[in-house]
């Protein structure tokens, strides 16, 4: 179903290209989920994931550290996961059709959408993108004290040193 919803708005893209409007940049990779209950992972495996909301919840499946974040997945569940692997996908996404999947899975307005709140799906696919393949990512709080205190989400690369290659190579690439 989800896989549909992206051709159709890939369509819609080309379509608006034709008509003359200008088209957005393209990403090819996306964060996904792994389904590992051992890593806080409750998203079915292969889901497209995005960043928590303040009104998104763990769901009482697992308890985090006030610095850690979690990710959901981009469907009526909304499943959280405490990361994803980077993967590439088969028909390129823009911010834009991101921006509808997370307001669609959170069964908001799309006219909501506007040219700010495109920039923080931008952000978010500019980071992933910038990953190797099966790069594991997380998302966590980056507190300053200095000069004021302010708190901002960093999604960044995850670090398994407890896992052997051939572990992390089944958990990531598979």
């Amino acid at each position: 179903m989800l896989k549909l919803g992206i051709e159709n708005m890939y369509s819609r893209l080309l379509l608006n290209e034709k008509k003359g409007g200008v088209p957005m940049k393209t990403y090819e990779k996306m964060l996904i989920a792994i389904q590992d209950e051992e890593f806080n992972c409750f998203a079915s495996k292969g889901s497209w994931l995005y960043i928590a909301n303040k009104k998104d919840t763990k769901k009482g499946l697992f308890r985090l550290r006030n610095s850690i974040h979690f990710f959901v997945s981009l469907d009526a569940q909304r499943m959280p996961s405490e990361f994803g692997v980077v993967k590439k996908i088969e028909v390129p996404i823009t911010a834009k059709e991101l921006a509808e999947l997370d307001y669609k899975s959170r069964k908001k307005d799309l006219s909501l959408l506007t040219e700010e709140l495109l920039k923080d799906y931008e952000w978010f696919l500019d980071k992933v993108n910038s990953q190797p393949k099966h790069t594991p990512m997380a998302v966590t709080w980056l507190e300053r004290i200095f000069p004021k205190k302010e708190k901002e989400l960093r999604v960044h690369k995850k670090f398994f040193s407890g896992l052997s290659k051939e572990e992390k190579k089944e958990l990531f690439e598979n």
